[in-house]
């Protein structure tokens, strides 16, 4: 006789399961899990020193290797003799990182070759072409500290991407030199601060005369002051013409005659440190070209920065005109302007 199926289904001898042994690993990881969860004040004052003694090791690590790790004296003289050798019209100096302004002190400011040619030295966070123009500027010698704190290749990627050759990077022990060939360099047929000193100063119709340090004194009340300088604008060093608030009854103008003309006017504008924080009233710089206005740029209240402006000038292209600034501002609370401006081809 055939045997039935279960009609409850087959049916299973669960055993009892084979006990687990623990290893090492597992009770040391058990024992660590108790001591520090749920975290007792034992276990965080324990974590606190272990740091304390990590960051104090540190320390003295980066105490120890610093001297080693930026330039020395003659480190220093062997890269200034360089550029005296090599430097030549249209050159600048890169620093990387920005803050290794010793360069000032000791790299040439001026051409061995031709003394009356600066050698300017720049110390930018940022080189690329959508944030400096570098007018005029043909070739930039990038001094790096590659080992101080701080130092990365950002700078030297920025300027690789600008050139057409790299000669470098040179090592001067702690330093190194390299120099970069722009492929498309700004080229400038007037840079017009530099010629602040042959310029036509007034307000309204009183002029301004020249002061003892480089610059102009303008009537007011109080009187305004006019030079060149560097100015810390938007956070970095800047280039320009320098213009102090005065009497608003008329406004500050600067003409500067023969100027050559290119297709197009470019330039800055903004107000030089703290100024512009504070102030309660826009600044406008008007710009004309043979007594015809080409054009309007504005610094707002409330809002400091380095503010680009162009204008076309094609229709004055290749002719020797005046060039004038007429500066404004409408009401109490104005700031100091820095601006700059270049004519291009």
């Amino acid at each position: 006789m055939t045997e039935r199926p279960d009609y409850l289904g087959p049916s299973y001898d669960l055993r009892t399961p084979t006990e687990v042994v623990p290893t090492r690993g597992d009770v040391l990881r058990e024992r660590a899990r108790r001591a520090l969860w749920p975290p007792r004040p034992e276990a965080w004052a324990a974590l606190f020193a272990l740091a304390v003694v990590a960051l104090g090791i540190h320390g003295l690590w980066f105490q120890a290797t610093l001297p080693d790790r930026l330039p020395s004296a003659i480190d220093w003289k062997a890269a200034a003799a360089l550029l005296a050798r090599d430097a030549r019209p249209g050159d600048v100096v890169a620093l990387a990182p920005p803050w290794a302004e010793r360069a000032r002190e000791v790299l040439p400011d001026r051409l061995q070759q031709q003394p009356d040619v600066p050698l300017v030295t720049l110390a930018l966070p940022r080189y690329t072409q959508a944030l400096e123009d570098l007018p005029g500027v043909r070739r930039v010698w990038l001094v790096s500290l590659p080992g101080a704190p701080g130092a990365s290749r950002t700078i030297a990627r920025d300027l690789a991407e600008r050139s057409s050759r790299i000669d470098g990077p040179q090592p001067l022990g702690a330093l190194t030199v390299t120099r970069f060939d722009l492929k498309s360099p700004l080229q400038v047929l007037a840079f017009l601060p530099d010629r602040l000193g042959s310029a036509t100063v007034r307000v309204g119709d009183e002029p301004c005369q020249p002061d003892l340090r480089g610059g102009l004194r303008c009537p007011g009340t109080p009187p305004r002051r006019v030079i060149r300088e560097v100015r810390e604008v938007d956070f970095l060093p800047r280039v320009c013409i320098r213009a102090e608030p005065g009497d608003p009854a008329g406004p500050l103008t600067l003409e500067f005659s023969e100027v050559l003309m290119g297709s197009v006017l470019r330039g800055h504008l903004g107000a030089p440190g703290d100024a512009g924080l504070g102030t309660s009233a826009p600044v406008t710089l008007g710009v004309k070209v043979d007594g015809q206005e080409i054009g309007l740029a504005e610094e707002p209240a409330h809002a400091p920065g380095w503010r680009a402006f162009q204008f076309n000038t094609d229709r004055f292209a290749g002719k020797r005109l005046a060039v004038a600034f007429e500066i404004r501002s409408p009401g109490p609370g104005r700031p100091d302007l820095c601006f700059d401006a270049f004519t291009t081809p």
